[in-house]
């Protein structure tokens, strides 16, 4: 039988509008939220729009009768669609956002993690704000690259409603402390280092901002071979004190990003780094897909902070983010933090990434001084603030002349804010709780007011549901008790609370106490003279708990001075493993330790791990689809089960993909949908 010939249709536009004279149809990607939307569709790119209808640019187009944004990945001759193709309506924007480098870093997170390109897409790339466009825009018609005159109105690290602002006198001497303490390496030194490499830092010359030194060594030789860095830090703090320290540096061409940031301050400094303006682009995890021309570096400091796994679909963590854009446009990587975290150990342990870490004794000299709690030599031992913690604080705050000792600060490290954050009845021990949904009750004083944080349920009494009684003791105290404490101890001295609602950046070198819950610890010029780190904030049942311990301890400890200047910290964990890491200060040791169990149990990051969350035949037939995966754990949660499953690395891309792909079939049936986190490290 005679095959039927083939008819070309052309093509045409809905309304018989002119089309452009070459290449007339646009595959555009539609940003959708509805999974099996969220993809390619061919317009007809009339002949008003032929040139500035350019691959990359944002569009706007009628999708499902109301008009959608989208982004024009090609231009082609002809379509496969029978009939006449919808218009793009018009081009948002002159500018090429999407570029081929940032598609393909974005296709393969979307590959990685299970999601959509267009889930990717809204977190690469900012909302469009028209004002900062024309006024970066304006300045490179002009041939200038610094910012605009907008950004004098608002702060560029934190945005315009961010909190009370930091003392920008302070900052700068801070800046300024950093650096100037030290040796500078030579040119030849940092032509040396290997192109990708992890380093675990001491307090040294410059206590809990050693990470900013090792990293400026590192910038600064990317810098002079013509390329450009792009730093990642985890939150706000650490962004204010890096820009104050890279502009005393002279380096005037650095670009600010971050989420906290107005639409129009993200949208220029978005813009600027991608026009070629910028020679350092610093933020947060939203900077991690930033547009950087010529990028030759990229710096992560602290990968294992839980700020940097997005919460948003399809939930990548930047540290990944990273590792793939190295890959995808071969640039140098560098981790560099207080702790090590698993995934990094494991690159390191492979030969995928070079360790740098200092070893022996010119880490130990660079570390402060441990003290633990002696049961046997010390009677106090027992208490929360036992003799040898009040002693070194008597010590840092007021040393005697014949010691030699320079004073400064303390810093107190508590785990929660409030008065006893959990509490238990005094006679019988049992922990109270909310007679309404048994949640753990609260209170801001030992005779009241009780409340609960999940129902709201208050009470200006306590009665124990076990025994009745009425009294009350701390099982953990909170901030403001722990002051409380202090204050009544040592009356003539400050006492600087951070915390909450009111978290300090930086404060000076002068002798106080500084209470801080975790988290919390303001950085201090010259660093802490002592620490005393108190009860420790449980971090949760999962696989990583003893990893977040250790990793808070560290950050803490690096605060305070090294030992050659004096340095001393008071630990107060009862956990082995915590106590040796932060004695040794050697938290690469304990990672490897930690991973070799990992390893033969085949636990992450030497798996990955999919966890699926929904109807439990939901969950079954899609573990089924998938196939490839081995599940390891099932429960119950809120909104039905909760599976864990585990598959190798060399299924990731197909596992992936698959994922993707049945998440858009039962979308198109309109089946319930099944959540989906790839490798979120709180699964186990």
């Amino acid at each position: 039988m005679d095959e039927p010939l083939p008819i070309d249709t052309g093509t045409s536009a809905e309304g018989q509008v002119p089309l452009a004279p070459t290449d007339p149809v646009a595959r555009v990607l539609i940003d959708h939220p509805v999974p099996h939307l969220a993809r390619t569709f061919d317009y007809a790119v009339p002949e008003k729009l032929a040139e500035a209808a350019l691959p990359g640019v944002r569009v706007r187009v009628k999708f499902a009768g109301k008009l959608r944004d989208g982004y024009l990945l090609e231009r082609v001759e002809s379509s496969d669609h029978i009939g006449p193709l919808a218009t793009i309506q018009r081009i948002s924007g002159p500018v090429q956002v999407l570029s081929e480098d940032l598609l393909a870093l974005c296709e393969a997170v979307a590959r990685r993690y299970g999601g959509t390109l267009a889930d990717v897409l809204r977190l690469a790339i900012p909302p469009r704000h028209a004002r900062g466009e024309k006024a970066v825009l304006k300045a490179e018609k002009a041939g200038k690259s610094a910012d605009p005159a907008a950004a004098e109105t608002e702060n560029p690290v934190t945005g315009p409603d961010d909190g009370p602002a930091d003392d920008p006198q302070l900052l700068n001497r801070l800046g300024e402390w950093v650096l100037t303490a030290g040796e500078e390496p030579t040119s030849d030194e940092r032509a040396a280092q290997p192109r990708r490499r992890a380093l675990a830092c001491t307090p040294g010359p410059t206590p809990g901002l050693s990470w900013i030194r090792a990293g400026l060594d590192a910038a600064r030789a990317t810098l002079e071979s013509g390329r450009s860095v792009l730093w990642l830090v985890p939150d706000h703090r650490e962004l204010a004190v890096l820009h104050s320290t890279l502009t005393h540096a002279g380096i005037a061409e650095v670009s600010v990003l971050s989420a906290d940031q107005s639409p129009e301050l993200r949208w220029q400094a978005w813009l600027r780094g991608l026009l070629g303006h910028t020679k350092i682009t610093i933020g947060t995890r939203a900077a991690a897909f930033a547009p950087v021309a010529d990028l030759g570096l990229i710096i992560c400091t602290d990968d294992a902070n839980l700020n940097f796994l997005d919460q948003h679909a399809p939930y990548p963590h930047a540290r990944e983010v990273c590792l793939l854009r190295s890959t995808i446009e071969d640039t140098e990587l560098f981790f560099v933090s207080t702790d090590r975290s698993a995934e990094v150990q494991r690159l390191v342990e492979i030969g995928w990434l070079a360790d740098v870490t200092p070893v022996g004794p010119a880490r130990r000299h660079a570390a402060p001084v441990v003290f633990v709690p002696d049961e046997e030599r010390d009677p106090f031992a027992w208490q929360r603030i036992p003799s040898r913690a009040w002693q070194i604080m008597r010590t840092a705050l007021r040393p005697r002349p014949r010691d030699g000792g320079v004073p400064g600060p303390v810093l107190v490290q508590v785990p929660r804010s409030g008065y006893y954050p959990v509490f238990a009845c005094a006679r019988c021990q049992e922990v109270a709780r909310c007679p309404q949904c048994q949640a753990t009750l609260t209170t801001q004083s030992e005779v009241g007011p009780f409340a609960c944080r999940s129902c709201g349920y208050q009470s200006e009494t306590f009665s124990c549901q076990r025994c009745r009684s009425n009294q009350v003791r701390s099982i953990v105290r909170g901030r403001a008790r722990t002051v409380e404490e202090l204050a009544r101890a040592l009356p003539d001295i400050e006492i600087v609370e951070s915390g909450g609602d009111h978290i300090s950046t930086a404060l000076d070198e002068t002798p106080r106490l500084v209470v801080a819950t975790t988290g919390a610890e303001p950085y201090v010029l010259g660093g802490y003279a002592a620490a005393i780190l108190l009860d420790s904030l449980w971090p949760g049942p999962w696989m990583r708990s003893i990893d977040e311990s250790v990793a808070r301890r560290l950050r803490a400890a690096s605060l305070v001075r090294s030992r050659d200047d004096g340095g001393a910290v008071y630990l107060g964990d009862e956990d082995e493993l915590i106590r040796q890491t932060l004695t040794a200060f050697d938290p690469t040791t304990f990672m490897s330790r930690q991973l070799s169990d990992r390893k033969v149990l085949g636990f992450p990051p030497y798996r990955r791990i999919l966890e699926l969350t929904g109807a439990g035949a939901d969950i079954d037939e899609m573990i089924g689809e998938i196939g490839e995966v081995e599940e390891l754990l099932r429960e119950d949660a809120e909104d039905g089960q909760r599976s864990v499953s585990a598959y190798p690395f060399s299924a990731g891309d197909r596992v992936g993909t698959r994922v993707a792909e049945i998440i858009a079939s039962r979308s198109a049936k309109k089946q319930p949908q099944v959540r989906v986190r790839i490798d979120d490290p709180r699964s186990l």
